[in-house]
């Protein structure tokens, strides 16, 4: 393949490698900080932690939720479920479980 015609290729490939690299949840999330991307701290550090906490809530969050069904009285539950589920994340993290 010549130069011409892959760099055009290889410019929309390095886009949306770019995109997805730090893509917030695409609904978006109530928890501040969740984002869809690897966790960058060192393991068993607290930010390490705290980063894992908060993609465990997000993501339950986003497994139990319904946008187009839910109200706002299950939404709230939902989310207090979700950030439980989060508390315990981080409690498991912290103490390497």
């Amino acid at each position: 393949m010549r130069l011409a015609t892959l760099a055009p290729v290889l410019l929309a490939l390095s886009g949306l490698a770019a995109c997805n690299a730090s893509a917030p949840y695409p609904n978006g999330s109530p928890f501040v900080g969740a984002n869809v991307s690897a966790n960058p701290y060192r393991q068993g550090t607290p930010e390490f932690c705290r980063r894992y906490a908060r993609q465990t809530a997000a993501n339950s969050y986003e497994n139990r939720i319904d946008r187009g069904e839910d109200g706002f009285g299950v939404r709230a539950l939902t989310r207090q479920s979700a950030a439980r589920n989060g508390n315990r994340a981080y409690r498991r993290c912290l103490s390497r479980r």
